[in-house]
């Protein structure tokens, strides 16, 4: 799960976060998370895989009249998922500037749109190999399936050139919005892409709705992208999803349904549908979870995908955890087979 650190996390929309301070102090923040993974789609032994590990530096300045100034700086540990551990950029998770006050908060920089953060509390194996937008992928090869994207890896975007806006609470209920400026980077996957018409005036837009009160959570999230750059030429996206998520006692269960289409020089070339159903049960410092979803790609009957996952996450400490993820894949009507992958892995934040 990409986790959100910054103001737009109210009401449970989006990953909790520590309140920003009401000085402009810095403060310094972080989480390694390292696996050591295997797959059926490698040859190699297992190796060491960098799950999201970050750090941060954030600070926020009081203005008068309840109006803060805010800001963060967060920087990946790592390049990729199979790099091991070092060689990323500086600023490359969400970096931004803002302000923050009794009408929400506004901020402008780089930063997860909110159709990414509205469903994320709901993967029980986010930052894992069972990830629900695939992340295993990166360790599967040509032949073998790969790892199903419950959620469309393509939707699930971290924007550079984002302008968010996040309203406060109202009751449990809250939204956010936000547009992704027009930019000319190019690379298969990115939201944001368009060499295509350079006069266009936003690339995406995103907005989602949530209700967190007790033990219910309820979201719903649309996304337009004007250039999905995942096939040659001027691809368009429309994107909703749903989820739903309940606890009562030590137990807890979720689901998310996603519908996503996609036209490339203006014909349909896919219309995807998945939906996802998750449950944990915590026994003290023990946590099991299951998770299970299909996808429906009415566009290539190859395309039908189910992804089955299992864990269990043991807290060491309130800041140190380890886990065990293990998740299978199969796809309708190929001849490869299943993938098949697990990890073994520690998290600490500080």
């Amino acid at each position: 799960m990409k986790k959100s650190l910054i103001a737009l996390a109210v009401a449970g929309t989006f990953v909790a976060a520590p309140a920003f301070a009401a000085t402009s102090n810095v403060d310094v923040y972080g989480r390694m998370n390292i696996s050591i993974e295997d797959s059926n789609g490698t040859d190699v032994t297992p190796q060491v895989t960098d799950r999201q590990s970050f750090v941060g530096v954030k600070g926020s300045e009081d203005l008068g009249g309840g109006l803060k100034a805010i800001w963060q700086i967060e920087s990946t540990i790592s390049a990729g998922y199979s790099d091991g551990v070092g060689g990323a950029t500086l600023a490359g998770r969400n970096s931004f500037v803002g302000l923050s006050g009794g009408f929400g908060t506004v901020l402008a920089g780089r930063h997860d749109t909110p159709y990414k953060l509205s469903t994320g509390r709901l993967d029980l194996f986010a930052d894992t190999v069972a990830d629900y937008n695939g992340d295993g992928a990166a360790l599967a090869t040509t032949g073998k399936d790969g790892f199903t994207q419950l959620v469309m890896a393509a939707h699930d975007h971290r924007s550079n050139n984002a302008v968010a806006y996040v309203s406060p609470s109202f009751g449990g209920f809250s939204f956010a919005a936000a547009v992704v400026m027009t930019n000319r980077n190019t690379g298969a996957g990115l939201i944001g892409v368009d060499d295509n018409d350079a006069n266009k005036t936003f690339d995406a837009t995103s907005l989602s709705g949530t209700y967190a009160n007790g033990p219910l959570f309820l979201t719903g999230a649309y996304q337009h992208a004007a250039d999905l750059s995942i096939a040659a030429g001027e691809t368009k996206s429309p994107a909703w999803k749903l989820g739903a998520g309940y606890s009562f006692g030590d137990a807890k269960v979720g689901f998310i349904f996603e519908d996503v289409e996609v036209e490339t020089g203006g014909v349909k070339s896919t219309d995807r549908t998945s939906w996802m159903l998750n449950a944990g049960y915590g026994m003290g410092p023990l946590t099991l979870k299951a998770q299970y979803g299909i996808v429906n790609d009415k566009m290539a009957a190859n395309l039908d995908q189910s992804k089955f996952s299992l864990g269990a996450d043991y807290a060491l400490s309130k800041r140190s955890s380890a886990g065990f993820a293990y998740t299978t894949d199969k796809t309708k009507n190929n001849a490869s087979g299943s993938a098949n992958a697990w990890g073994v892995q520690m998290r600490h934040s500080f």
